[in-house]
């Protein structure tokens, strides 16, 4: 397999990594802040109107998953890329961040969440591929 498709494929599995680590920890975070009987988790009216009264708890452990999603890409790439494991975690990490915007401005959050979350995604994929590389 040349570099190129292993990178590709290690670019996309890290992303899938990330995604199944992400929604894990949001799930948990839902057991501990359920939301609301009355609200419909994929209409996005219905969180809306809910967003400014989320407890601060269940935002935070929302940011703690992006981070540790963003976190376990960059360690993948660290970990399995051929070539090129900067440059993947920095595109990854970009990824993460435009796909959280882009959540953020489809939602409207608290202003300090919106602004930890949108921090958190390129630091916590480079330490990821930081991690990978004193670990191999």
């Amino acid at each position: 397999m040349s570099p190129t498709v292993k990178n590709i494929i290690v670019f996309i599995g890290a992303l899938v990594a990330g995604g199944v680590v992400v929604f894990g920890l949001e799930s948990l975070s839902h057991q501990i802040f359920p939301l609301p009987a009355d609200i419909n988790p994929t209409d996005i009216e219905s969180l809306k109107s809910i967003m400014q009264n989320v407890p601060a708890g269940s935002l935070a452990l929302v940011i703690l998953a992006h981070a540790v999603g963003a976190m376990v890409s960059g360690w993948v790439i660290g970990h399995f890329a051929a070539s090129s494991h900067r440059l993947l975690a920095l595109a990854m990490g970009f990824l993460w961040t435009i796909s959280g915007v882009a959540n953020l401005m489809m939602i409207p959050h608290p202003v300090w969440f919106s602004i930890a979350d949108a921090c958190v995604y390129l630091p916590m994929t480079l330490l990821g591929l930081k991690l990978a590389t004193k670990t191999a």
